[in-house]
């Protein structure tokens, strides 16, 4: 199927890009895939997004290249139906994937400024079926940690110390975070870890 027909399809949450050499990127060719989770392998998808409004949202899709996690654009119906395309860094309201990554990305991805809490809630139900929970745990953290959500943060960045952190600063933030909570103990406790892995 052409991208141009992408709306037709109800149920899919991911469409692979199997063919992108026509320069109008609404003909490029799409198929659906079972996917639950924006992969961590090479390759071009269309997931699943929603625009939040104040007061409603908008159903779309966004395009994601893996494994950088980058998105370029918002495919939207227009007012009489058809499809259109948009650049998604110009976006007036946050767009975000309604589906979890396994693959390592800017967490502001699922960062809705008009309600974060949509975001929140499809990162942790990513978390129950990811295959990388360390990945999906930093992105929840660190939104959580940006919504003064300090206990919540600590919980998140702790499940990807169990199952491997993405990096060093992982201690780090979490050393932070219980120095606003005033464990100090805590906080020197992950101070250290940090220093220990490779963090100066």
């Amino acid at each position: 199927m052409n991208l141009k027909e992408i709306f037709s399809d109800l149920t899919t949450q991911i469409f692979k890009v199997t063919n992108e050499d026509n320069n109008n990127e609404l003909f490029w060719t799409i198929k659906p895939t079972n996917l639950k989770l924006i992969p961590e392998d090479e390759g071009h998808y269309f997931i699943k997004a929603i625009q939040t409004l104040p007061n409603s949202r908008i159903d779309c899709f966004i395009n994601i290249s893996t494994p950088e996690r980058i998105a370029d654009f918002v495919i939207k119906l227009d007012s009489n139906g058809q499809t259109i395309l948009e650049d998604f860094n110009y976006q007036e309201n946050s767009v975000i994937p309604t589906v979890a990554s396994d693959c390592y990305g800017d967490y502001e991805l699922y960062y809705s400024k008009e309600n974060p809490q949509i975001g929140i809630d499809i990162l942790k139900s990513g978390l129950e079926i990811a295959k990388n929970k360390n990945i999906v745990s930093e992105d929840l953290g660190y939104i959580l940690r940006d919504e003064n959500r300090t206990q919540e943060a600590i919980d998140a960045f702790l499940i990807s110390e169990q199952f491997g952190p993405s990096s060093e600063y992982i201690f780090l933030e979490l050393g932070q975070l219980f120095e606003t909570l005033g464990q100090t103990d805590k906080q020197l406790e992950y101070e250290k870890k940090y220093k220990d892995n490779g963090g100066f």
